[in-house]
């Protein structure tokens, strides 16, 4: 007996699923009989909302109970049940809760009725049948019973109320990536917004963001990050909404004070930001320094290298390549290789090397084939790609050294 109540011990351990509860108490259910030595058993778990007891598991009734079967449990039974107290059926017949199943407890075979309580709270029963040797279970067994059913509905508790939290963080889970969803879906929605007021940009946050997506994972970025990064991709242009469309438009000849009137964009939407509590970090400073270069000629705040974050100089780049890559109102987007050559010209001055290395391998590997979803090309559908592959990348790496071509920037501006 000493051995198959030690064998109980596991009941305290915890329980990650129903199925998992299920077979904890089955086995339970099968040293407790083993030890009396029944041939019928059944446990039962407590549902207050309802008010009645469902058969959980059972052994030794095989087809001879439906197992959707469950007991009425009236409220006033409840406050009169004894704490894990095995209840001779025979002096428990007379009771409105035994009147109420006397059914189910004649097809049960029950003899004991044991309600099993953990931190006064009411979680289940069992119901054990008559012995295989047909004697009475004496006050002795019955103390024994009273330890294995306090140890079972420890576990019940236990494992009910975990259940009942992952079932709460599940449903949270749920509930957060639903907001997630909408969250994201709204910001698409104000990109898309942004960029219907220029008709030379439509898509450009997108692309912006999806570049810059490629290279922040390639620089082995957190997931998190990343997405705030994308964010960032998707809203940086957001300032746009309050500069006059005629201007956004012009192309050509634009007057000192137009160009001044655009370049408050950066600064206009890190005020628009700034306001916004958003689950990632620098999103609104991504944004105000999109238009920072390393020599310290950008806008807002003419910022130096050192001064910049990775963050701010992918979406540099990520804005940049985009802008030279589409047309715009003042020159036609350029050839993939004449885009490329320009990025790498500007490395040091306008880029920052290493986030302009880690593009062109990017676009290397894609061209090569090297990589199973391509991230930048697929973005590129209407820029002339043809006869390019990964060797005119080199070349042009290796023309990068030579003499660069006029600091003159009109896509970056505008961009």
């Amino acid at each position: 007996m000493i051995f198959c109540i030690e064998s109980l011990v596991d009941l305290g351990q915890e329980v990650s699923s129903a199925k998992e509860l299920a077979e904890k108490m089955r086995a339970a259910l099968y040293v407790m009989t083993g030890i009396f030595s029944v041939p019928t058993a059944a446990l039962f778990i407590y549902h207050p909302h309802r008010r009645c007891l469902d058969l959980f598991v059972d052994k030794g009734h095989r087809d001879k109970i439906k197992h959707d079967i469950q007991l009425l449990v009236p409220s006033t039974s409840v406050r009169r049940f004894r704490m894990n107290e095995p209840h001779i059926m025979s002096r428990f017949n007379k009771t409105k809760f035994y009147s109420l199943n006397e059914i189910t407890f004649l097809k049960l075979q029950a003899k004991i009725f044991i309600p099993l309580f953990a931190k006064n709270e009411f979680v289940g029963a069992i119901a054990l049948g008559k012995k295989l040797s047909g004697t009475p279970y004496p006050p002795e067994e019955r103390d024994v019973l009273r330890v294995i059913a306090h140890q079972m509905a420890i576990t019940l508790y236990n494992a009910q109320l975990f259940l009942e939290l992952a079932k709460k963080a599940s449903e949270n889970k749920k509930l957060f990536t639903s907001m997630q969803r909408i969250y994201h879906d709204t910001i698409q929605a104000f990109a898309a917004a942004i960029d219907a007021k220029d008709d030379y940009t439509k898509d450009h946050s997108y692309r912006v963001a999806s570049y810059a997506v490629a290279i922040a994972r390639e620089l082995g970025w957190k997931k998190n990050d990343v997405e705030g990064l994308y964010v960032a991709g998707l809203l940086h242009d957001i300032g746009k909404i309050i500069i006059d469309r005629e201007i956004i438009n012009k192309g050509e000849n634009l007057t000192t004070p137009e160009i001044r009137e655009i370049k408050r964009h950066p600064q206009i939407s890190y005020n628009i930001l700034s306001k916004v509590k958003f689950p990632w970090k620098n999103v609104e400073n991504f944004v105000r320094h999109h238009h920072e270069r390393l020599d310290g000629r950008g806008y807002p705040d003419a910022l130096t290298s050192t001064q910049l974050t990775d963050g701010v100089k992918i979406l540099t780049l990520a804005d940049a390549f985009d802008a030279m890559t589409t047309d715009r109102p003042y020159r036609g987007k350029m050839a993939l290789s004449e885009a490329f050559r320009e990025v790498m010209r500007c490395k040091g001055t306008q880029f920052d090397t290493k986030i302009s290395n880690t593009f062109f391998n990017i676009l290397r590997k894609e061209l090569n084939g090297e990589v199973k979803e391509q991230q930048i090309l697929p973005h590129l559908r209407n820029v002339d790609v043809t006869g390019f592959r990964a060797l005119d990348l080199i070349a042009a790496y290796e023309e990068s050294t030579a003499d660069r071509l006029p600091d003159n920037n009109r896509f970056i501006l505008t961009s």
